[in-house]
């Protein structure tokens, strides 16, 4: 099964292509929802391609990606399971690709180092280098994709990251699932990062974990990612959302048990149904920006808002 799920969009706007393919082969489910997100585009070229697969595949999938887009850069990596209108699924891959607005521009590295405190600085000072115009912190949204086993999301990869990117670019990082990211680097990445460094109107909004050991009510995770959804999409100030990125960590998937299609129907009903919304599983979730601070938890859950630069 495949969908695509195309954004119409002005010129000189940001513009946003989204595809995504389920099938047991990995690559053939990449390429696939590549294509699928391409045609989203309507004839732009990306500037930037997230790419996150359920499942890993058996060789080197980027660049296959890159066979039908171009030379373009890409960050992501292989987990437990992608979020599609359907839900989680557990064998496929999903592809987002943005075309940056006027004035706007994006950065995508991966890096390697001893522990994800190296490698996010490694990350964000390649994208930085690739911004020598940009004479302050930049502002904007960034994504990061991790490597288990090296560190937390929150004390290990965001607060050093932080400390060059400033507190403007407002940053989510997942912990994978499998050890595979995707990004090219000179050594074996433990990263791989994307940022929009814009004035694009963002939000993030935040529900809390639970202690690993203890038994939760799903009513109450439940509410607590619905009020995640409307922090982020409040976040925006009145800017519709063209996108909404969902990033759940695994743990309270399972809590939830068969209430998970209750909490992801209720987090899609907060969302225009014009807006994509999409996202994906992983092990640990931690983001920060306007009123998200970073916190190693278990069982939390990011919402993103992504819309265009304010009008005012």
């Amino acid at each position: 099964m495949y969908a695509s799920i195309p954004v119409e969009t002005e010129s000189k706007t940001l513009k946003i292509g989204i595809g995504f393919a389920s099938h047991q082969d990995a690559i053939w489910a990449a390429v696939r929802a590549t294509a699928m997100a391409r045609s989203g585009l309507h004839g732009t070229a990306p500037d930037l391609v997230l790419l996150v697969t359920a499942g890993v595949p058996a060789q080197d999938v980027v660049p296959m990606i890159r066979g039908v887009l171009g030379p373009v850069g890409v960050a992501g990596g292989a987990t437990s399971a992608i979020l599609t209108h359907n839900g989680a699924v557990t064998a496929g891959a999903l592809v987002v690709c943005l075309t940056n607005g006027e004035g706007a521009v994006s950065g995508v590295a991966a890096a390697g180092g001893r522990d994800l405190t190296e490698a996010g600085q490694g990350a964000a000072r390649l994208i930085l280098a690739g911004w020598p115009f940009r004479m302050r912190y930049p502002r904007g949204l960034g994504l990061a994709f991790v490597k288990p086993g090296f560190g937390t999301p929150a004390e290990a990869f965001l607060q050093p990251w932080r400390v060059l990117m400033g507190p403007k670019m407002r940053t989510v990082c997942s912990v994978l699932s499998s050890p595979v990211v995707y990004g090219a680097s000179s050594s074996e990445p433990l990263a791989s990062a994307a940022c929009l460094e814009a004035a694009y109107s963002t939000g993030l909004g935040y529900a809390e974990g639970f202690e690993a050991r203890s038994a939760p009510d799903p009513e109450t995770l439940i509410q607590a990612s619905v009020d995640a959804t409307r922090t982020a999409l409040k976040r925006l100030e009145g800017d519709g959302a063209r996108l909404v990125l969902v990033i759940e960590s695994s743990a309270r998937h399972r809590a939830l048990g068969r209430a998970a299609a209750e909490e992801w129907a209720a987090i899609k009903s907060e969302v225009n149904p014009g807006t994509p919304c999409v996202g994906w599983l992983c092990d640990h979730v931690a983001g920060y920006g306007r009123g998200v601070r970073p916190v190693d938890a278990d069982g939390s859950l990011v919402v993103v808002a992504l819309g265009d630069a304010p009008r005012r």
